[in-house]
């Protein structure tokens, strides 16, 4: 079981230590998710046959222009990794908390795998296919982080425990959509799915920079902590 009994309202020993490494950490997952997002858009702008709603994200990190998404990619894994090393620091919780933690880590070098690697199972000859296996790994680790974290949230902040579940079940509801969506809306679907994480993400990062300064997160629609 989670350890989500003790403590709440308790301030972390680390809350005030470390100020200049949460507000690192909060812009370098704040730029990550920026540069993923106009990697996005300015892949589709360059290859004008790529639509965000029938062809996929691992369409436009393929090809002639792979290499605007990769950037994309390989920023936004920066970012994660980022958010991990913060978190770990900030150390609301117990084992769930750094476990949590450090499968952030995991998935930000999924996503350089995914990045890297380069093969997507698209018929052109090249190596092994390992797309599919590695994302789903990172599907995993994804969820898996958010439920973890999300104890150490629910001590201290409990708005911020319901938000990372919602993250975690729109996630797997997402996953599970995309899987068994047809051809002409999957990179649709896949972008929506990916903007669950960004969405996480940001407001991981914000909650950083606002603990490197002392102040309180605002949680959209939840409203304070």
């Amino acid at each position: 079981m989670l350890d989500i009994e003790a403590g709440h309202g308790k301030e972390s020993h680390d809350d005030a230590s470390h100020p200049r490494l949460f507000y690192f950490c909060g812009v370098v997952g704040i730029l990550g998710c920026i540069a993923a997002v106009t990697a996005n858009v300015v892949g589709v702008i360059v290859r004008p046959n790529e639509g965000m709603i029938a062809d996929t994200i691992s369409a436009l990190a393929a090809g002639r222009y792979a290499v605007i998404m990769d950037i994309g990619l390989y920023a936004f894994a920066a970012g994660v990794l980022a958010a991990a090393a913060g978190l770990r620091r900030l150390h609301w919780g117990n084992w769930s908390w750094t476990a949590g933690s450090w499968l952030l880590t995991l998935m930000a070098i999924l996503i350089v795998v995914i990045g890297a690697h380069g093969e997507y199972g698209d018929g052109e000859p090249g190596g092994l296919v390992i797309h599919l296996p590695v994302v789903g790994v990172m599907a995993l680790v994804f969820t898996a982080s958010a439920l973890l974290t999300a104890a150490g949230f629910y001590r201290f902040r409990r708005r911020w425990f319901w938000f990372n579940i919602a993250c975690a079940i729109l996630w797997v509801a997402g996953a599970a959509a995309f899987w068994f969506s047809p051809t002409s809306i999957d990179g649709l679907i896949e972008r929506c799915v990916g903007m669950i994480m960004i969405v996480w993400l940001l407001a991981v990062s914000k909650l950083l920079i606002d603990r490197a300064k002392g102040r309180a997160t605002r949680l959209p629609v939840l409203g304070d902590w």
